[in-house]
């Protein structure tokens, strides 16, 4: 089985003025493999050397100049339309690869064709410490990364889970092409969430790979908490939940979508001073609603799953991890 699927996985890595990263991604990802058919970088109109660098040190990479910025769903809907094989890899840019990842992340995919999402172990960089081992969706429609700050030794088994980390992460073509890819609307942030949601609710699982290691500096292009995170961070949440959350759990847990937006609004705007960021950020949601609205007719009408389904993958906003990682986030975020 594992011939016939030789030269079987793209990879695309989506790249803005991130130079200084490249080498040390692009390189772990030549590391020896059997399943690997080609590398896909997608520069977001760079205006440091990335380009020039990566066609002399790397002249396999198939490289895309985009010539603005199209963000993170994007770029790399840019690097699906090159990409082959019945696999896609998606890979941040500051982020370096274990040697055997890619042969580890796709083998839930060979033995199980319902697997739809194949989630990383991504460790912070130089460290065995957890950013992600997949990713949760609680009962407010937010993505939380599982097990950050928690040592990847907690988080050592295999199995089925909500989602996976944009970050690190393979798809199988068929889902794509049943479900849709990254929304493009999305721009950045919370496009793997909301592509995690429409996996589910079409019947697609996502398996945790734990020996699927990954190690990711975090954030390096972006900055955490920034204007540009907060902003597209609050707004998408917004997308998610429109998009994706069944009528009938809407209703049930609107006390907990209103404890969240109270949460960001603390966090967000009384603690981080990011007034305008946020507030930018609803009244952009609430002018594209409309057009959110449209696609969610067509997500609940491709649905397999029932409420009950759904809202046994849901992580209640009260439970203690999630709690844990809030007072985390207040304490020293």
């Amino acid at each position: 089985m594992q011939s016939r699927e030789v030269s079987k996985v793209s990879v695309v890595v989506v790249n803005w003025n991130g130079y200084k990263l490249l080498d040390d991604c692009l390189t772990a990802l030549y590391q020896k493999t059997d399943v690997l058919s080609k590398i896909i970088l997608v520069d977001n109109g760079s205006t440091d050397s990335s380009v020039s660098f990566v066609r002399q040190r790397f002249p396999n990479v198939k490289i895309i100049e985009l010539a603005e910025n199209k963000g993170f769903a994007g770029g790399n809907a840019e690097g699906l339309k090159a990409a082959e094989g019945e696999f896609i890899a998606l890979l941040n840019n500051d982020t370096c690869v274990d040697a055997h990842w890619l042969d580890n992340v796709i083998q839930p995919m060979l033995e199980d064709s319902k697997i739809g999402i194949c989630a990383s172990s991504v460790l912070f960089e130089g460290s065995t410490t957890t950013e992600s081992a997949g990713q949760e969706i609680t009962t407010a429609g937010v993505g939380v990364n599982r097990g950050t700050g928690k040592s990847s030794s907690a988080f050592g088994s295999s199995g089925f889970i909500f989602g996976a980390c944009g970050a690190a992460v393979l798809y199988r073509r068929k889902m794509l092409d049943e479900i849709g890819f990254l929304d493009e609307d999305f721009f950045l942030y919370d496009e793997d969430t909301d592509l995690n949601f429409r996996a589910h609710l079409a019947g697609w699982n996502c398996a945790y790979v734990p020996t699927a290691l990954v190690y990711h500096k975090g954030n390096a292009t972006s900055g955490r908490l920034s204007d540009l995170h907060v902003y597209y961070h609050t707004r998408n949440l917004e997308f998610v939940w429109i998009k994706n959350m069944p009528v009938g759990l809407m209703l049930r847990f609107a006390h907990h979508k209103l404890m969240q937006e109270i949460g960001a609004f603390t966090y967000l705007c009384v603690r981080h001073m990011k007034w305008q960021a946020f507030f930018r950020a609803k009244r952009d949601a609430l002018r594209m609603m409309p057009a959110m609205w449209k696609k969610r007719a067509e997500i609940q009408r491709r649905r397999r799953v029932s409420n009950r389904y759904i809202k046994k993958i849901l992580t209640s906003v009260f439970s203690l991890e999630i709690v844990r990682q809030k007072i985390h986030q207040l304490l020293w975020g």
